[in-house]
């Protein structure tokens, strides 16, 4: 029960554990939702991972971009299959945890950047709307309508760096998979990778609120691919 887990979490102030999850062991802090609901559930986006997993092996893929990782839930789950893996996360708490749930499978086929991707490469700033809700931070943007939302002095922010995905991946003529989970950031992680993702095939799995979908639709028709599944929230692509 959610509830008393935080009651529990509380009381003993225990709230970063390993737990074995899917023949791997993950390193949690269930201060943070989706720790949470995964240590309550053995989940998280259960769908949405396994249907990735079928395109994957359907098409015989061969390299995954997690954009977005968090602890790298879905880099973890999907290193099993010996892909190349490739995983970004700009929050440095979430990174550290991302680099130890990495370590404690011994995956060398997982490399991790603290970076959020982006059109620029420069100093950011980061943003949720308070400090226990570590696993959804956002570019900070004045203009971003959702800031505007809350009392912005009382939100937390981190500093981090961003950079264009063409400056840190290499790939042509292959198959690739792309997770981007980045909080109203999609436009500008599609805008910074256009030489990933015109000269590879590509699935793209990205995650867009009702408000987002149709300049990211639009985007991603004018750059010539289809979206052919959903699952909730998030939506896929292809290009071939």
């Amino acid at each position: 029960v959610p509830s008393l887990l935080k009651i529990y979490i509380r009381i003993f102030n225990i709230d970063e554990l390993v737990v074995d999850n899917n023949k791997t062991k993950l390193y949690l802090n269930l201060k943070n939702p989706i720790d949470r609901e995964i240590y309550l559930t053995g989940n998280y986006e259960k769908n949405q991972i396994d249907f990735l997993s079928e395109q994957i092996e359907k098409y015989n893929i061969k390299f995954f971009l997690d954009i977005g990782a968090i602890l790298g839930f879905y880099s973890i789950n999907l290193s099993k299959k010996k892909i190349s893996i490739i995983s970004f996360e700009p929050s440095k708490k979430n990174f550290d945890q991302l680099k130890k749930n990495k370590d404690l499978n011994n995956f060398n086929n997982i490399s991790i950047y603290n970076l959020a991707l982006s059109n620029e490469k420069k100093n950011i700033k980061m943003w949720v709307p308070n400090k226990d809700k570590t696993g959804g931070f956002s570019v900070y943007d004045e203009n971003d309508k959702e800031i505007k939302k809350y009392n912005e002095e009382k939100t937390y922010k981190i500093e981090s760096k961003s950079d264009l995905g063409d400056n840190i991946v290499k790939l042509e003529n292959q198959k690739v998979a792309i997770k981007i989970d980045v909080e109203r950031h999609e436009k500008k992680v599609l805008i910074g990778m256009p030489n990933i993702l015109t000269n590879n095939d590509i699935v793209m799995q990205i995650e867009l609120f009702e408000e987002r979908k149709k300049e990211i639709f639009e985007y991603l028709k004018n750059n010539k691919y289809r979206l052919f599944h959903s699952i909730k929230r998030d939506y896929y692509f292809k290009n071939f």
